[in-house]
């Protein structure tokens, strides 16, 4: 038998992975804000005892696993932003337009002050990386009147994302409900790898 040599310990430390400090508004923010719009109004408790009370034990643990599932696809959908403005860099073209819904399905999964947050995170965060930079020194100078707006212009892609996907996760979970289907999936992603 041959010898290999155990190098996982040297492959870990050499992965480097994107900046996620945004998600962390996400995991705290968002269950927060559909879970209390959800239980300010008592809602889906009939379909929750029609379709899903031998699933979930209480009403409030499947409004909590719904505003769980938001907050998953919100996560998804900023990632699915980033990818995109990812593969604009690879083939040098313009920043990705923000493709913003004409209305969002009720309950909203931002406020105004999460926006912000998310904006601010994300300006900093990758305000600091080098792939960010320099996409901005070779190919969108021109295009932008600063770096800081370039910044903005890249945050507002990644909120609009995040909106999105946590859009269609409660368009999805609605068509679920006219049919008292299991709910859809939710998985986190796993974190972004830097190649």
């Amino acid at each position: 038998m041959h010898y290999l040599p155990d190098t996982e310990d040297e492959d870990s430390a050499a992965e480097v992975f994107w900046p996620e400090g945004y998600k962390q508004v996400m995991r705290e923010d968002v269950p927060k804000v559909i879970g209390d719009q959800l239980r300010k109004r008592n809602r889906f408790k009939r379909v929750y005892q029609r379709g899903y009370s031998e699933k979930y034990s209480s009403h409030g643990q499947f409004l909590d696993r719904i505003a769980d599932m938001v907050a998953i696809a919100a996560e998804n959908g900023a990632d699915d932003a980033f990818d995109d403005i990812l593969d604009v860099f690879l083939e040098e073209e313009a920043l990705p337009d923000l493709r913003r819904y004409a209305h969002y399905t009720w309950p909203k999964a931002f406020t105004q002050e999460m926006r912000r947050k998310l904006e601010k995170i994300v300006v900093d965060e990758y305000g600091q990386d080098d792939v960010y930079g320099f996409a901005y020194r070779v190919g969108y100078r021109e295009d932008f009147n600063s770096f800081d707006e370039y910044l903005c212009h890249v945050a507002q892609i990644v909120l609009t994302g995040a909106m999105n996907g946590a859009n269609d996760m409660l368009e999805s979970i609605y068509r679920c409900f006219r049919n008292l289907s299991p709910l859809p999936p939710a998985r986190r992603r796993p974190r972004r790898l830097k190649m």
